[in-house]
């Protein structure tokens, strides 16, 4: 994560501040997505898929996805998740 103070980088912001960025479904699966991550694939995902994008539906939607497809390739692997 971008070492920093609140504001300095939406991604931090959720994932380390807790602050409400994109909305509370948004930033729950973003910080989803950062549980099942590591940090440079998170920051490969968000680099490809979110940043500069405005539009919260657009990023709920990614977020969404990305945490799913965490979420298969977890349990496929054979770990237990609780979400």
């Amino acid at each position: 994560m971008a070492d920093g103070k609140p504001g300095d980088h939406p991604l931090t912001d959720i994932v380390v501040y807790k602050i409400e960025t994109y909305g509370p479904d948004a930033d729950d699966y973003i910080r989803g997505v950062s549980d099942f991550s590591s940090r440079h694939e998170l920051y490969e995902w968000w680099n490809q898929e979110v940043k500069g994008e405005t539009d919260r539906g657009i990023i709920l939607q990614k977020a969404r996805g990305r945490y799913q497809e965490l979420m298969m390739r977890s349990q496929a692997s054979g770990w237990s998740t609780k979400k």
